[in-house]
């Protein structure tokens, strides 16, 4: 079974020091760029950056504006901000980077993604996986998932420009994106980043078996060229191809104007296929009720749905939990523990330890231990 050699070689290389994991795939040219680690960045305003121009079109460009100069966590009560980031909490092996990337999914839901976009090719998929891993850690997505939306732009947070709501007809969440709201002369792109990597990874908690894809929606009313940002949209794509491959279930182009039609042209060949498969054109609302059943369609979008976006900025003391030195290392350790009973289970499944074990028996414990270790995984996310 190709998922049990697949383990196998993963676990096979589970001791070995994350310092060795072989470099992520490069990000395309021109495409976005952090500047700073984020885990060395303080909730203090980024130094204004000198105006650039949009699509490299060398068009006149707008500085940064300054209301993109502020995080949440400068408007929110204090009581609200998550505790410092413990950076010596990193990874220090293949196996705690692994569980780490976990979160709160089934193991096999992860290592499939990866064994399903290499076509079943185990070698592949493996370099693929552990590629991510240096990804993830290279970008601290670990910093990311731990400060969550207070180290974020709280203009970008304000506007919408990712709202995650309700489901389509086959159960995926839905992600509306509003793309005449993107404003990339004015906005940092290195922001842009960072909100787009917590974007996805509210996503994947949001994914529930059946329903492990989800569904982007474009909203092209009223986009202009000086909407499109095509740094971002490069680096958009190369995450979801190499970083969070088969999350994308149906992508739904709405209302598209004579503007997108034209980036059309240049955006599709750059798709890979199986994506671009997924692509459909949405014209009308009655298109969009073909997608998403009425009662979770937003009426913006000729649904009942009376949902329309609004930020709320956080309450004090909400990730108060988080701040519970006792109650966390008692979740970390459950967790952990929990970890160790999969991987013990998974190495007789897979063939690592000889044990003999009926293997009907020994499918149900595995498939206990990973139910124990995503509730586990569950308890641990409020801290």
């Amino acid at each position: 079974m190709l998922l049990q050699l697949l383990w196998r070689k993963l676990l096979d290389t589970f001791a070995t020091s994350a310092s060795e994991l072989a470099d992520a795939p490069p990000a395309p040219p021109d495409a976005a760029q952090r500047s700073s680690k984020r885990s060395a960045r303080t909730h203090a305003a980024p130094p204004e950056k000198p105006a650039t121009s949009w699509f490299g079109f060398g068009a006149a460009a707008k500085r940064e504006d300054a209301s993109y100069r502020q995080t949440v966590a400068q408007q929110a009560p204090a009581s609200s901000c998550p505790p410092p980031f413990a950076a010596q909490a990193r990874a220090r092996t293949i196996r705690d980077a692994f569980w780490a990337a976990t979160l709160c999914d089934h193991p096999d839901v992860l290592v499939l993604r990866f064994l399903r976009a290499r076509k079943w090719n185990v070698d592949d998929a493996l370099a693929m996986l552990l590629a991510c891993l240096r990804w993830r850690l290279d970008e601290e997505v670990d910093w990311v998932v731990w400060t969550g939306e207070s180290a974020l732009n709280l203009a970008l947070m304000q506007r919408g420009m990712g709202a995650i709501h309700k489901t389509d007809r086959l159960g995926q969440p839905v992600l509306y994106i509003p793309v005449r709201l993107n404003d990339p002369s004015a906005q940092p792109q290195e922001q842009m980043v960072d909100y787009t990597v917590y974007l996805m990874e509210v996503a994947r908690i949001l994914l529930h078996p059946p329903a492990e894809k989800v569904c982007l929606v474009f909203d092209t009313t009223d986009m202009a060229m000086a909407n499109m940002d095509w740094s971002f949209f490069k680096t958009f794509l190369h995450y979801l191809e190499h970083y969070y491959p088969e999350c994308l279930g149906l992508v739904l182009i709405y209302n598209a104007s004579w503007v997108f039609n034209s980036l059309w042209k240049i955006v599709c060949p750059l798709l890979d296929p199986v994506v671009a498969s997924k692509v459909h054109f949405a014209q009308s609302q009655a298109d969009m009720l073909k997608f998403i059943a009425p009662e979770n369609l937003p009426v913006a979008y000729g649904g009942t749905n009376a949902f329309a976006y609004q930020y709320v900025m956080p309450r004090a003391n909400e990730n108060a939990p988080m701040a519970d030195e006792g109650a966390r290392g008692a979740a970390v350790h459950a967790r952990r523990d929990a970890c160790e009973r999969f991987e013990a289970i998974t190495r007789r499944w897979a063939g690592v330890d000889s044990a003999a074990s009926n293997p009907l028996a020994l499918a149900d414990e595995r498939a206990a231990a990973a139910d124990e270790l995503v509730a586990a995984s569950k308890v641990m996310d409020k801290h």
